[in-house]
């Protein structure tokens, strides 16, 4: 009896592995941590909150272990390998938090933001990675998968009155200006080909690392996943010698674009693409009085009017309605679901849009010169509310009153645009999103609100200027900086720095990065910090330091 039950378990494993060698079986989970908070949601806020920090989007399936997702114990088990240098006896020495951060990911003891009366959430796992076990409903095959979220990019640390970054909180909703995803994908690649193709050693790293892993995942993890997982890195090995056809970005710069397009399938996996660009990741401050959504406002609701100037009025359910597939549709190259799965979740966008009706950004944290701040309100409205948006007269918290969804040239780097063309428009928009709003091939750059605009360095569209100072003073910028596990500098306004030789601002030799750091070249593609001059080529010292110290208050 014993051995006929054996026998029939083998059997039955076996087949669950051909038929995943054929076809991938259906999986599907929900994070662990969204599920456990979604039974203490008392308000659409709140369920706002816990989507936009845990919500997986229907991103935890076998079909995004063919995208974006992976399997999360041999992912650990790789990297952690990696850095015991493949000795099994030290893996538990290895903290995963502090890996994890190297690659900007935040390991926080508190969210500093998280609403009030809900439950403190689980952060035993980096922020911004979903993690949830998916078991097959018949077969015995099992396996924990991680993938990204919005808190990955959008979401910060804390700073303090210095400027010095406490990493053991984050703050939802702000830009992770060190997040790295080219370095986090070049880690895993570089774990998974030294560890992949030696079962036995991953096998071992998992079950000391996850002791009480189920026989059924054990199994799938080794007969499964292991041997497709050996055989794709290897074939990229030889081939790409990279895990993705396009770079992932630079610490807090996004490759969405191209990201987007391998999705679409203008990218082809096995071939390198040519150098693309990368998008510096915003403050979610004001981003609901815009009417389309990019930076180059590329994404425009099917039944919008043109785009018009907004005042508070009107922020109300319908502009949600409008902007929520939109938002949904970003799941497509960030989570790498599909656009079936990503309409499935319009409502979790509509909640996260809720959220962000009462979003703050952290006040700033250092000293301000308040005999400046009227004339700096002044200068600000007669220079830069006509683009940027009109703020109230409040000299302790300016607001939003109006925004005027200003598209045009300010001479900045053209590359974002133009590579943003009809190609990429039209295939968008003959997809199942093509109903719910409209894709349009750039000509320009939107002006962005300023709410956050402390903690959004490095600034302009492709993050090319490294603080307010020397953006207001283009013959000032530096063409080299360095970004990523920065401080930031509270009386220039953007990373923390020092000139040296080469036009170059660079972090103090006394400070050392929370997470691997990238050196920006601004004569590279994609990176030029011209532009912009316009609001500050006719304003004296004086005009430009009364504007910076009002800025800080944003």
């Amino acid at each position: 009896m014993k051995r006929l039950l054996i026998i029939g378990l083998v059997t039955m494993l076996a087949a669950g592995f051909i038929i995943w060698s054929l076809k991938p079986a259906d999986f599907e989970t929900t994070s662990e941590r969204f599920a456990k908070l979604s039974t203490s949601i008392k308000s659409e806020t709140d369920a706002g909150a816990v989507t936009f920090a845990f919500g997986d989007f229907g991103a935890l399936s076998s079909q995004t272990l063919q995208t974006s997702g992976a399997p999360w114990k041999l992912l650990i088990a790789a990297l952690v390998l990696k850095e015991a240098n493949g000795d099994l006896a030290a893996l538990k020495e290895v903290k995963i938090p502090e890996l994890f951060r190297r690659f900007g990911f935040h390991s926080p003891d508190a969210i500093a933001n998280w609403p009030l009366g809900l439950p403190e959430p689980d952060l035993s796992t980096p922020l911004g990675l979903n993690v949830g076990l998916a078991e097959h409903e018949y077969l015995p095959l099992a396996v924990t998968i991680s993938n990204t979220g919005c808190a990955a990019c959008h979401s910060s640390v804390v700073y303090k009155s210095d400027g010095t970054p406490d990493p053991t909180q984050a703050w939802l909703g702000m830009p992770n200006s060190s997040i790295n995803l080219e370095a986090y994908a070049t880690a895993l690649f570089a774990a998974f080909k030294e560890y992949a193709g030696d079962d036995h050693k991953m096998m071992q790293a998992v079950q000391l690392l996850f002791p009480k892993t189920s026989w059924s995942e054990r199994q799938t993890l080794r007969f499964a996943l292991l041997p497709i997982l050996s055989a794709e890195i290897e074939k990229r090995a030889t081939g790409l010698g990279r895990l993705l056809p396009f770079s992932a970005g630079v610490p807090g710069a996004t490759n969405g674009l191209d990201a987007l397009k391998q999705q679409l399938g203008l990218i082809n996996d096995e071939i390198a693409a040519p150098a693309g660009v990368y998008n510096s990741v915003p403050d979610l401050g004001g981003r609901l009085w815009r009417q389309s959504l990019l930076n180059t406002g590329t994404y425009i609701p099917n039944e919008s009017f043109e785009t018009t100037e907004m005042t508070l009025k009107d922020i109300v359910p319908e502009h949600l309605e409008r902007l929520a597939p939109i938002v949904a549709y970003f799941t497509v190259p960030s989570m790498g679901v599909s656009e079936q799965v990503a309409e499935a979740h319009i409502d979790d966008a509509r909640k996260i849009l809720t959220w962000m009706m009462e979003y703050r950004p952290q006040p700033f944290p250092g000293k301000v010169n308040r005999t400046l701040l009227k004339r700096g309100q002044n200068i600000y409205r007669d220079q830069c509310a006509d683009c940027h948006g009109h703020y109230d007269r409040n000299i302790t918290s300016p607001q939003l009153k109006s925004f005027p969804n200003w598209i045009g040239n300010i001479e900045t780097d053209e590359a974002r645009k133009n590579l943003t063309n009809g190609r990429v428009a039209n295939a968008v928009n003959r997809g199942l999103f093509g109903h719910y709003f409209q894709a349009r091939s750039a000509s320009s750059y939107a002006a962005p609100p300023l709410t956050g605009l402390w903690a959004s360095a490095p600034y302009l569209h492709n993050g090319s200027v490294p603080t307010l100072w020397h953006l207001m003073r283009p013959s000032k910028r530096p063409t080299r900086f360095v970004v990523g596990g920065h401080a930031l500098d509270l009386e220039k306004v953007g990373l923390q720095g020092e000139s040296k030789g080469g036009n170059s601002w660079m972090p103090p030799d006394s400070y050392t990065p929370w997470a691997i750091t990238a050196e920006i070249d601004t004569r590279e593609f994609g990176f030029s910090n011209a532009g912009h001059t316009i609001g500050f080529d006719q304003l004296t010292e004086e005009e430009k330091n009364a504007l910076l110290e009002y800025l800080k208050l944003f």
